[in-house]
């Protein structure tokens, strides 16, 4: 029995015994009193009338404001209860020395809550190709193993938007989709469509809100990577309309990283002030809870006069090890690099990321409230990369 109908059980008790006892002391008064006296005695027998009254409407008030008490009356008196941060591991089939995605995932699948291995590109004609081997049955077992969520990442054929402004194309692409997840029992998709023209902007979000409808129609996943917009050219991250897209994903990826890459001048891969900005604007149309921050763990080695040269971090450490360069610290960007010379006497400069830089991005994951990371990608890092994520997140 609830506990307020204690209470007014037991208010009735107290109210039987008393009442009994104001009574006797009214009534006498009443009948005893001669004509002389009556005024007085009436004057008396009011004033006890009164008490009673007061003491049946204190009860009354009393155990009225006592209600139960449910759930949403004590919303407000529960402690905020924190979510733990999620953390996504992108995954490649290919084989590059001393840094296997694959040994990755055996080693910290505990410390991920997702793998998202980049298994498919989505073709002009809507078919769906299996890139690098497609599906690995290995990893999925692996992934099984260590309670991860398995979300493939497709990603889009730069050199034609058929599927996004060809509704009958992009019907056939989203069917397609749908079959590959449910066939392997997918837990959603990250579709990672890159290099888009801006004028494909209307385009793709409708792409993202059909076929989003439909992967909720079998409880699934949709997660999409996008080009932050700050400092980034326009015809990189104009198609990414952040506001009408995000009532349609369940994770947003910010791709916070190669802010200088290969192909351009040399500099560093995710300098801290250029995260934080990126991270700051992205809030203002994504909620704290869909937003994933890009994680890198790469860097480039740029030769005099060459393109810069993709390099994990597990690799960079190795040149500057052969080379004897010595690792320099740049404090405003918070990220490592160095500089040395090759056989050939050539000068290259090297910027990259490292559980170092790692620790100052997680700080801002932090600072925002961020729902968590996503790094590019397993096989790259050392323990200590994974360390760092177990003691911050």
């Amino acid at each position: 029995m609830p506990k307020f109908k204690y209470r007014i059980i037991s208010s009735l008790l107290i109210f039987i015994i008393i009442f009994p006892v104001l009574t006797t002391l009214v009534i006498p008064i009443s009948c005893s009193a001669t004509s002389n006296d009556k005024q007085t005695d009436e004057s008396k027998s009011s004033f006890l009338k009164g008490i009673l009254l007061i003491l049946l409407s204190i009860f009354i008030n009393k155990y009225q404001s006592q209600k139960e008490e449910t759930p949403d009356d004590k919303i407000g008196e529960q402690p905020l209860i924190e979510e733990s941060h999620e953390i996504t591991g992108f995954y490649v089939n290919w084989l590059t020395q001393n840094a296997s995605s694959y040994q990755s995932l055996q080693e910290n699948g505990n410390s991920m809550d997702i793998v998202s291995p980049f298994w498919y590109t989505a073709n002009p004609d809507g078919s769906i190709e299996s890139r690098y081997g497609g599906h690995q049955y290995e990893v999925a077992s692996l992934a099984q193993k260590h309670n991860l969520k398995l979300i493939p990442l497709i990603n889009n054929n730069q050199q034609n938007n058929m599927i996004l402004i060809e509704p009958k194309t992009r019907k056939k692409t989203i069917t397609n989709i749908i079959n590959l997840v449910n066939k392997h029992n997918y837990a959603g998709v990250n579709i990672d469509f890159e290099f888009l023209p801006s004028w494909t902007r209307n385009s793709y979000t409708n792409f993202i809100k059909e076929l989003s409808q439909k992967l909720k129609q079998y409880n699934k996943m949709l997660v999409i990577s996008v080009f932050p917009k700050i400092d980034v050219p326009i015809n990189l991250q104009g198609a990414y309309d952040y506001s009408a897209l995000i009532p349609h994903v369940d994770r947003i990826v910010m791709m916070t990283y190669d802010h200088h890459w290969s192909t351009g001048p040399s500099g560093p891969v995710a300098p801290i002030n250029w995260v934080e900005k990126n991270i700051k604007y992205a809030l203002e149309y994504i909620p704290q809870h869909k937003l994933l921050l890009g994680i890198a763990n790469y860097g480039y080695d740029w030769g005099q006069n060459q393109i810069g040269e993709d390099m994990g971090t597990k690799k960079v450490l190795k040149v500057a090890t052969k080379r004897d360069a010595e690792i320099l610290w740049h404090d405003e960007y918070k990220v490592p690099h160095f500089n040395y010379h090759d056989i050939n006497g050539l000068e290259h400069e090297v910027w990259f990321e490292n559980s170092y830089s790692l620790e100052h991005k997680l700080d801002l994951v932090n600072k925002y409230n961020l729902k968590g990371i996503a790094i590019w990608r397993l096989g790259n890092a050392r323990k200590r990369f994974w360390d760092i994520i177990d003691k911050k997140l």
